[in-house]
């Protein structure tokens, strides 16, 4: 039996579906978790368990002796499998992408914003050898047609790849079920809910999304922002002197409960200060929810003002955003129809399997 090399890494919580979609090929499947020395839970390593081998790096405190043994390890597994296919999630490698350019005729890397972005963390050693692999890759997959802005490599090797939402983003819910909802999580129950889902950081402008709302709703309980703690930034949580007001909800919400939370609110922020293609957009569009951003083409794929969005200029405008999300308190968003297949994970499964067929022969 042929064999496929998968690289990811494993605690990333949108990993497991995009990995499942390979399942059932009929293939001896390895997966190698990044070198971060992050210890998998049990839990974690139970849900690959009965059709992939999950390797995993030797803890190694020091960088550079962790990155050596990392090459090692790969270049040796590379020889031992002598896979059909690798597959690489997300480019930015470093030194590993040395040996997978070496093997680029079998490699399908599939790409995230903060790997090609420069916005983002797409500058020096990084971006040379991002760059690196993905001249040498076969394929490389995107989510937003903006993406492919960000990449100079020719457009034969690139394909459309958007995965698609899990069921349980597309079971939406009554007015009644929602309140149900927010009593049980928050335990109160709110007129207007608005959920600000991004990572806590700078980059996503958190601060600046919980000013804007106090400026507007400082005196009203009735109307509540659920600000996302994921991949919290613990010197930016410390700048905040002013953490909120009563109608401030922090959580750390893990994905397998996103679905929950999503549909215990009304509308949907995100302010990040550029983008690939954000997947909790994705699934809130799928569950019918407002969605309230900054003007960035990134996301128009599934997004179009005053249909299904309201759009502002920059966080400088938020404040008025705010308003206009309420204006629309009793309009339901537009489905878009050309979003159908950008969010259908079975169309998405089907598209993949598609690509590595023509591309790889698997």
């Amino acid at each position: 039996m042929r064999n496929i090399l998968i690289l990811a890494d494993l605690a990333a919580p949108l990993m497991l579906p995009r990995i499942e979609m390979l399942r059932e090929l009929p293939y001896k499947k390895y997966i190698l978790h990044n070198a971060n020395n992050i210890q998998l839970s049990q839990e974690v390593l139970e849900s690959y368990r009965d059709d992939f081998i999950v390797l995993e790096h030797r803890k190694i405190n020091n960088l550079r002796l962790r990155y050596l043994n990392s090459f090692c390890y790969t270049l040796y597994l590379l020889i031992r499998l002598n896979p059909k296919l690798i597959v690489v999630h997300w480019a930015s490698r470093l030194y590993q992408n040395l040996l997978l350019a070496l093997w680029g005729e079998r490699v399908i890397v599939h790409t995230m914003g903060g790997d090609i972005d420069s916005k983002q963390d797409f500058k020096g050693k990084k971006k040379r050898w991002t760059q690196l692999l993905l001249r040498y890759c076969r394929v490389i997959t995107i989510k937003s047609r903006a993406m492919r802005e960000m990449l100079s490599v020719c457009d034969s090797k690139i394909h459309y790849l958007s995965w698609g939402v899990e069921d349980r983003f597309l079971q939406k819910t009554t007015k009644e079920e929602q309140l149900e909802l927010q009593h049980k999580l928050y335990g109160r129950e709110f007129d207007y809910l608005f959920f600000s889902i991004r990572a806590f950081g700078a980059f996503y402008q958190q601060k600046e999304i919980m000013e804007a709302f106090l400026q507007n709703f400082r005196n009203n309980s009735r109307i509540g922002l659920l600000v996302s703690l994921f991949r919290k930034d613990e010197e930016y949580w410390q700048s905040i002197a002013d953490k909120g007001s009563g109608n401030i909800i922090f959580k750390e919400i893990p994905h397998n409960t996103m679905d929950s939370y999503l549909k215990s609110c009304d509308c949907v922020l995100s302010f990040s200060k550029s983008d690939g293609f954000s997947q909790s957009i994705m699934e809130a569009v799928a569950l019918g929810k407002w969605i309230l951003t900054d003007s960035i083409t990134h996301h128009s794929e599934v997004l179009k003002d005053n249909e299904n969005a309201i759009h502002c200029k920059n966080v400088l405008e938020l404040a008025i955003g705010f308003q206009e999300a309420l204006r629309k308190i009793h309009n339901t968003p537009k489905f878009r129809e050309e979003a159908r297949n950008f969010l259908d994970c079975c169309y998405q499964k089907n598209h993949y399997f598609k690509i590595l067929g023509e591309c790889f022969n698997v």
